[in-house]
């Protein structure tokens, strides 16, 4: 497990070549949840890398705009992470993508463009009435998780995107979870955990234990 200057690397145990995950962070950045998130991911077999997407030149207003227009230097950003991987000698070459929240958004958008052999979006941001089919023309198959309790994503928008890829054709493990909320994921503390805590959108154990056993699961068929 390795800091680095572009974010944090963790590579599984044993000699590989191993197939590699991008990790794509939530608004609060490159955190130690970010970090538990990817050495799990590594422990499962995966090289995997959590790019810092705040950085110099890079700054969060500009992350922000890349978010809403679904175009920008922050993709170029998750681009190199990919590179990254795929040029280390230990990556088969075969790289997926997972993201949360706001990275959730950069996972759709990337594993509808042909940058990934498979992609996690997990609560991923949807905007009301912004059409997400556009973004599928060259897609990878998909596991998407949601709850039907979040505040920022309405139900009705969480449905729009599983019928996108539905009309496009996308192998996908489709989720909407009952009773679970945004960032269902994250197990935070100190300031984050206290501002979940207080908009309701705290971990849920048993919703993320299932979600990683699809993740892992499509990531198997699709990167092994």
């Amino acid at each position: 497990m390795t800091d680095l200057d572009g974010g944090y690397l963790a590579t599984p145990t044993g000699a590989g070549p191993f197939p590699g995950v991008v990790v794509l962070h939530d608004a609060f950045g490159v955190t130690s949840e970010l970090r538990r998130v990817t050495d799990h991911i590594a422990a499962n077999g995966y090289l995997a890398i959590g790019p810092r997407l705040y950085r110099r030149g890079l700054c969060v207003q500009q992350v922000f705009r890349g978010l809403l227009r679904d175009t920008g230097p922050v993709f170029d950003q998750i681009q190199r992470a990919r590179d990254t991987l795929t040029a280390r000698p230990d990556c088969t070459g075969r790289v997926g993508v997972i993201g949360f929240c706001m990275g959730g958004r950069f996972a759709i958008v990337t594993g509808g463009s042909g940058m990934f052999d498979a992609a996690s979006v997990n609560y991923g941001m949807l905007f009301p009435g912004k059409p997400v089919d556009h973004l599928l023309t060259d897609p990878c198959p998909v596991v998407a998780s949601y709850g039907d309790r979040d505040p920022y994503i309405p139900t009705a928008d969480t449905e729009r995107y599983r019928d996108s890829l539905d009309a496009a054709g996308v192998r996908s493990d489709f989720k909407i979870y009952p009773g679970a909320s945004h960032s269902f994921f994250q197990d935070y503390s100190g300031v984050p955990g206290l501002y979940m805590k207080v908009m309701g959108t705290t971990h849920d154990p048993d919703v993320s234990t299932d979600a990683w056993s699809r993740i892992f699961t499509l990531f198997s068929e699709n990167l092994n």
